[in-house]
């Protein structure tokens, strides 16, 4: 689907004109270079804006205007890819066409308030609102552990990552913030970051413009895509770290670094080896690690490509921990001696092509798969289709060479 991008003043607004939705959709994506200290901030950022706005700042006042607004969906995210963060934030509403005239214009203006009309007073958020959100954070923070899979995750991660700060680092961070300190954030945020307003539906192109131009403050800076994380040199032996957990299951995570990734190794090849490797039912890490040998209750991998990174898990009994890392190497390492089958290859290129026929049929994946494109990339669906056609087993074989085992980490179970 074909996109038009604007220049208006410092930021993009980038349009995809759709008659297929009765809905119109609007995310707007504020980059900059991720610091160690922004997943906080934006945490604690995101919960306080959406607990109103200038004009509606009681959460009652709140939510009785969406309904009168035929209730549109708004959310904040934060997200790392690669060497930059963005902070996002979506909206999705009924099209005016189906419900009533200036619909459109009242549901953007009280979707981008959220953003660029908080509550503030005197330079500072609401300090008991504010204490009750750090609270509520702080708490889920510790509550992670209590989380063994989602623990053993965050641990290889922030491992692999060392500019990354880790769970006790971010608890100590955010008590030492304040209304004042975040707030401040709050307005670097809006003069510091580039911004790309993407929206989707079925209206008036020059209507829609300058229905968003009206309610855009602050004075973003242009910048460029997302910038991916890449390896010239790898670790000659993998990092081991066992640590005790009171839970009865072990969790296995283990996180690999591919190097010297090419851009077709990055965006297909690496898709088609993930999936032979660990994603797919008949994939080989869940046939011979947990079906032929009964050492995990679930195993699989994931591919992060923003940071040219690979990872695994096995929920194991922590007595079979050797034997399934063993059969894991094994693995990775029959991957490299091209131990796969050209069906394999094939059922995943057409797994892939089925999830981009998909996208047409959601307009939030529309959207999103234009985001990506435009900020990240990644080329255009009929390209994708051309490209991921000609993965072919060499390319595989090659790429699992360039896969080297970073960190092995195992949260073993006491019970």
């Amino acid at each position: 689907m074909k996109c038009q991008t604007y220049k208006i003043n410092n930021y993009n607004l980038h349009v995809i004109n759709s008659s297929k939705f009765k809905t119109i959709s609007m995310s707007l994506h504020l980059r900059t270079e991720d610091t160690k200290e922004d997943i906080v901030y934006r945490r604690l950022l995101r919960n306080m804006l959406l607990l109103g706005t200038k004009e509606y700042p009681s959460l009652n006042s709140y939510n009785k205007e969406k309904l009168n607004l035929y209730n549109p969906y708004i959310n904040i995210s934060s997200y790392v890819y690669g060497l930059d963060r963005s902070f996002v934030l979506l909206g999705q509403f009924s099209n005016e066409k189906y419900t009533e005239k200036g619909m459109n214009a009242k549901n953007i203006k009280f979707i981008l308030d959220v953003l660029y009309n908080p509550k503030v007073e005197n330079l500072s958020f609401d300090k008991d609102e504010f204490e009750i959100v750090k609270h509520d954070y702080i708490e889920d923070l510790k509550s992670i552990k209590d989380s063994p899979s989602i623990y053993s995750k965050e641990r290889l991660f922030q491992q692999m990552n060392p500019k990354i700060l880790n769970t006790e680092e971010r608890i100590e961070l955010a008590k030492k913030i304040d209304v004042k300190m975040l707030y401040k954030y709050y307005k670097n945020l809006l003069e510091t970051n580039s911004l790309d307003i993407f929206i989707c539906g079925d209206f008036d192109i020059d209507n829609i413009k300058s229905l968003i131009q009206k309610q855009i403050k602050g004075s973003p800076k242009p910048k460029g895509t997302n910038r991916y994380i890449t390896y010239d040199t790898v670790k000659e032996k993998y990092e081991e770290i066992i640590e005790t957990s009171s839970s009865s299951q072990s969790n296995l995570a283990i996180g690999i670094k591919f190097k010297n990734l090419t851009e077709f190794e990055r965006k297909y090849v690496s898709t088609i080896y993930t999936g032979i490797l660990g994603i797919s039912w008949n994939s080989k890490l869940l046939q011979v690690v947990r079906e032929q040998n009964s050492l995990c209750y679930t195993i699989y991998a994931s591919k992060d490509i923003s940071r040219s990174a690979m990872y695994i898990y096995a929920g194991i009994d922590a007595k079979n921990y050797q034997k399934t890392l063993e059969l894991i190497k094994q693995q990775t390492d029959a991957m490299i001696k091209g131990d796969f089958k050209e069906e394999d290859i094939q059922q995943h290129v057409q797994t892939y092509l089925n999830s981009l026929i998909e996208i047409e049929d959601n307009q939030l994946d529309i959207m999103n798969n234009i985001i990506s494109e435009t900020l990240s990339n990644t080329d255009s669906i009929n390209k994708r289709k051309e490209n991921i056609k000609k993965v072919t087993k060499q390319d595989i074989i090659d790429i699992a060479k360039k896969a080297h085992y970073d960190t092995v980490y195992l949260l073993k179970g006491e019970k």
